[in-house]
């Protein structure tokens, strides 16, 4: 896939989910008329500084729009107008992080990147959150012994270093139920998963 056709499925991606129209792109970017339409429709090549006028609608760095894997803007940081729209339109609100999910984002990130017997500290599974998750957990700690994942996680009574002092080790020992990762998809969504 060419690097033009990525920034035109990211900015497409970008109005769908923002619930605008064509012709609003067009306005809010300072576009003519039609503009946004013929470039969709491959009428039209977009021009560097039209391509920077139509990402500032929603803040996103127009570096950003290279990325196949692009995510959405943290909807807090989008402009009020687009806000607007979109809780209008779509009904979309600024997600709330509840700090008592934590263990549900944690179930997650086991189901997408860890295997049974693998070993991890509470840094690396911290450093799965990023952006305003990586905000709300910072100072957080991850009380395993405590919570629903006890009977999956083993302390492995070792430790590693870590940034300021060791960390404990500890190691999956089981694998999370279907069940358990169908309710935390559902409390917590998963278009933070990287």
């Amino acid at each position: 896939m060419n690097e033009y056709k990525i920034i035109i499925d990211n900015l497409e991606r970008l109005r769908i989910n923002y619930g605008l129209e064509d012709e609003e792109v067009d306005s809010f970017a300072n576009l003519k008329s039609g503009t946004y339409q013929s470039v969709i429709t491959g009428k039209m090549v977009l021009s560097t500084k039209d391509l920077i006028s139509i990402a500032q609608i929603y803040t996103v760095g127009t570096s950003k729009l290279f990325n196949p894997k692009m995510r959405m803007p943290i909807f807090k940081n989008v402009p009020e107008a687009i806000k607007k729209i979109a809780s209008d339109r779509l009904g979309k609100t600024a997600k709330v992080i509840d700090k008592k999910d934590l263990i549900n984002y944690c179930i997650l990130i086991f189901n997408k990147h860890y295997k049974i017997n693998e070993d991890f500290t509470n840094s690396q599974i911290k450093g799965h959150f990023k952006g305003e998750l990586e905000v709300a957990f910072k100072g957080k700690s991850i009380e395993w012994g405590k919570s629903i994942l006890s009977s999956f996680i083993e302390d492995t009574g070792q430790t590693r270093s870590g940034k300021t002092k060791p960390e404990k080790v500890y190691k999956l020992i089981k694998k999370i139920p279907a069940d358990m990762i169908r309710k935390a998809t559902e409390t917590v969504g998963t278009d933070w998963l990287d």
